[in-house]
């Protein structure tokens, strides 16, 4: 989808003084540059015997060339291109196992996914805790491994009963509203519900089905309307998705997990671009779980793997890494994100069992 209006800001936020280039970031630039004009040169040469470089200088120069290109890779393992970032506090509830999930209320509480307790933990914005919903069992507002939610603008919390194949729909309160069964086409696998994101636009309710590779589509009350995907590595398609976002313009952001990477979608399913590619350098992922935009168009990117956040432009383009001092703020096994009124960003460590509180520099 085109925005040509989005066209400064992007530039803006690239060239922000508050993104901390590394020195050897850029000096790992100007190599790359460097080598490639050499090799450029030599080959040159080779083919035109009107431009004179001595054989000795040329292959000497060109080997260099090559050897560091070579190592370019490794060396950007090394480097950094940096958001500087401060943490405001975390938020450990007492008995929480393996969160994974997380949303904001309007009513500014903390809606925690607590899948292997089945429950939900609310906690009021400062971290104190304020109630928990739900246990384990397949009947109404009994959860069986819930793994995503999301809340509406009305204020009703949607919850992927994932283990139960079904969303159930709560107040904030924790009261139990309605629930309903994600649907499954003939052939398809018992639907499991990764995630879900309430759009106020045609009152949608996205599922993301994980055993199904597909994003599916219901109204907020229940009634089925489309689907997309299947299993597969192109655009459009899906090896298990997972967390679910959109961004002021209701489009949909969805983690493709074992592809790498994050697929950008209209709100009609259409494909729209893609975020990150397999790796392990800056701008890469390596196990994308978590995904966020914030007020100003910026897409947070969890990585359980790599214990990151990475932070890229919302056509993709890559910004930086959460940082502290010049280097990585590291995460355990960082998940669900989340952004709060104030723009924290709310960062889920699994392993840590808490929820860590980060101011990030715009």
């Amino acid at each position: 989808m085109k925005r040509p209006s989005n066209t400064r800001s992007h530039l803006k936020k690239v060239f922000s003084s508050d993104i901390d280039v590394e020195p050897s970031y850029q000096v790992l630039d100007i190599l790359e540059y460097a080598c490639g004009l050499i090799l450029g040169l030599a080959l040159i040469s080779n083919k035109n015997p009107n431009f004179e470089m001595t054989s000795r200088y040329k292959n000497i120069l060109a080997a260099i060339a090559a050897v560091v290109l070579l190592l370019m890779p490794a060396g950007r393992l090394l480097a950094m291109r940096c958001i500087q970032s401060k943490v405001l506090g975390s938020i450990a509830p007492a008995g929480v196992d393996q969160p994974s999930d997380i949303a904001v209320g309007p009513n500014g509480r903390i809606y925690l996914v607590d899948g292997v307790n089945n429950r939900i933990v609310v906690t009021d914005a400062d971290g104190k805790l304020q109630f928990s919903f739900g246990r384990s069992g397949g009947n109404a507002g009994e959860l069986k491994h819930p793994l995503g939610i999301d809340i509406s603008k009305k204020g009703q919390v949607f919850i992927a009963d994932t283990g139960n194949h079904r969303i159930q729909v709560f107040d904030l309160r924790g009261r139990f509203l309605y629930m309903f069964p994600v649907k499954t086409s003939p052939g398809e696998k018992p639907a499991a519900p990764a995630d879900v994101l309430a759009l106020d636009r045609k009152s949608y309710l996205y599922i993301s089905d994980r055993d199904n590779h597909k994003i599916k589509v219901h109204k907020q009350k229940g009634a089925f309307v489309f689907e997309w995907g299947g299993y597969g590595e192109v655009r459009g398609r899906f090896r298990y998705p997972g967390i679910l976002a959109a961004d002021q313009y209701n489009q949909i952001y969805v983690v493709d997990v074992l592809n790498t990477r994050i697929q950008q979608f209209d709100p009609d399913g259409n494909f729209i671009s893609e975020i990150g590619s397999w790796g392990v350098s800056p701008g890469e992922l390596f196990r994308p779980k978590g995904v966020v935009v914030d007020k100003a168009d910026r897409v947070f990117i969890t990585d359980s793997f790599m214990g990151c956040v990475q932070v890229f432009t919302d056509v993709g383009g890559f910004l930086g890494v959460v940082c502290a001092g010049g280097k990585k703020r590291e995460f355990t096994t960082p998940v669900g994100l989340a952004v709060d009124a104030e723009n924290r960003l709310l960062v889920v460590e699994m392993r840590a069992n808490r929820i860590r509180i980060v101011k990030v520099a715009q």
